[in-house]
């Protein structure tokens, strides 16, 4: 079972995605280089062999018609041309600013717009350690498998529907268990206190939007990346519990969180962004 959908792991890590190439749209993109070649009419051996072979009358590829008795490939090029007209202004490439063909723009060209996601930007954060980066990833498309969520995909759950980390007795849902659990509440209190970083209870995607609206840079990034944490020792000690039933403390969690939150601002310390915060570096690796 996937979690996510492929069309949505393909997009640009700005855009929400992974950034993982699809082959289809990649392997396009890159025949087309083999187009680029025809319109410019470069000098290479196989672009003389085909006006040779299969353009000794048309010289122009958008205008050629390929035979009934040409070989696979050619009929395959002359069915792309269609899709990548729009590419070229005459014989000049339009996506890259010198004319010369990139892969990589054509890719992008036939994923077509897609509206960024300035979050992204904290969630992608290099401070922040890359096993929290996807688990934060993950919730902030709703996409962890909450016990609500394997409802909805109509997958029995044979123990208690409700949430295991506080005695509410309500349905674990992402926005009870990131949100409203008494837990996280416990566990943001102490951690806002700590490192003075004052964030308001709201669901996670409202919450990473109102931290990119304030602060400079770096205070962003340290308060996305306790976020982060929270978020992945949550949802471990939710794991834990249920599984393998561990229960761990939460001062255990809290001076882990603490342990993470002051080793990786440290490591960025003298970097411009973390200078421009000196009071938060101090308090934080102090």
């Amino acid at each position: 079972m996937a979690p996510v959908a492929w069309d949505l792991l393909c997009r640009p890590k700005k855009c929400g995605g992974l950034n993982i190439k699809g082959c289809k749209p990649w392997n396009v993109a890159s025949v087309g280089k083999l187009l680029w070649q025809l319109v410019t009419n470069k000098e290479v051996l196989w672009v003389r062999w085909v006006h040779g072979v299969y353009m000794k009358i048309c010289r122009s590829i958008w205008d050629h018609n390929p035979p009934a008795d040409c070989s696979w490939y050619w009929k395959k090029i002359n069915g792309l041309k269609r899709n990548m007209a729009h590419w070229y202004n005459g014989s000049t490439y339009t996506l890259t600013g010198n004319g010369a063909y990139s892969v990589s723009s054509s890719y992008n060209a036939m994923l077509g717009h897609m509206s960024r996601s300035w979050e992204m930007n904290l969630v992608w954060s290099g401070v922040m350690l890359p096993r929290h980066i996807f688990v934060l990833w993950l919730a902030n498309q709703q996409k962890l498998q909450t016990k609500e969520r394997l409802l909805q995909m109509h997958i029995p759950i044979t123990e208690d529907v409700g949430c295991c980390m506080c005695a509410l007795e309500v349905l674990e849902s992402q926005q009870h268990l990131f949100g409203e659990c008494c837990w996280v509440k416990t566990m943001r209190g102490a951690l806002t206190r700590w490192s003075d970083i004052n964030i308001p209870d709201m669901a996670l995607p409202e919450t990473l939007k109102w931290i990119r609206r304030h602060w400079k840079q770096f205070r962003k990034e340290v308060a996305s990346t306790m976020i982060g944490a929270i978020v992945y020792h949550t949802w471990q000690a939710r794991n834990w519990k249920i599984f393998r039933q561990i229960n761990l403390s939460m001062d255990f969690y809290i001076g882990q969180i603490k342990k993470e939150l002051t080793e990786r601002p440290r490591m960025h310390a003298e970097s411009r962004r973390a200078r421009q915060c000196p009071l938060l570096i101090q308090r934080l690796c102090s």
